[in-house]
């Protein structure tokens, strides 16, 4: 593959797996197991106050394997870090061996009351939880490869039906807006040859 420029969208670099790995047809992120937010995962100091001021809202919307008393959502330690919009962030709890907000079907609660609320599927789902496996990292927007050959959702490969970034078109979309989105699209095509086959050998 001959060398291309970097973009940059928004203040973001992009990474370059977003357009030279992607997913097998009929694999993709939207067949998520939600193994990768069992763990935890971290929200902005702002993304954490306005979930708590629904804390009754998104309560409603717990099962009984969930702890609906807010106060337990967080961690109790806040971060410093710089890829957050407040350079500061926390981790959500772990109870019975996954997120705070996972039911037992592997749903987030706050996706969930925010969808049946009418707020909008991610009105108040923390950034880094709706990008997934997509993640920025020292200003830098890429796949994340933490689940790579352990989730069939998050497991890319340089042969590929469909290149990451429009399988995550939605999330970025959410990220960049859609004229940030259409500089990737803009972007990918310098990859293409002169008889319209990209560069992986997919027309």
């Amino acid at each position: 593959m001959s060398a291309t420029a970097p973009i940059r969208v928004k203040g973001l670099a992009i990474g370059e797996e977003l357009f030279t790995t992607g997913y097998a047809e009929g694999s993709g992120p939207c067949s998520c197991t939600s193994t990768c937010c069992s763990g935890g995962v971290y929200a902005d100091i702002a993304e954490r106050d306005a979930i708590l001021r629904h804390a009754d809202m998104i309560a409603r919307y717990m099962d009984e394997t969930q702890v609906h008393d807010p106060a337990a959502w967080f961690d109790a330690g806040e971060e410093p870090d710089p890829d957050f919009a407040s350079g500061r962030c926390v981790g959500t709890a772990v109870h019975n061996d996954k997120c705070a907000f996972l039911d037992k079907y592997g749903r987030c609660a706050i996706q969930r009351a925010t969808t049946e609320e009418g707020m909008g599927r991610w009105a108040l789902k923390p950034l880094y939880c709706i990008l997934y496996p997509i993640e920025i990292s020292e200003g830098v927007v890429s796949f994340d490869p933490m689940l790579q050959d352990e989730q069939p959702c998050c497991t890319v490969a340089p042969e590929f039906h469909m290149p990451v970034f429009r399988a995550c078109k939605d999330e970025l979309v959410h990220l960049l807006g859609a004229d940030g989105y259409g500089m990737l699209e803009s972007h990918y095509a310098s990859y293409q040859s002169p008889q319209g086959e990209d560069k992986h050998g997919h027309s």
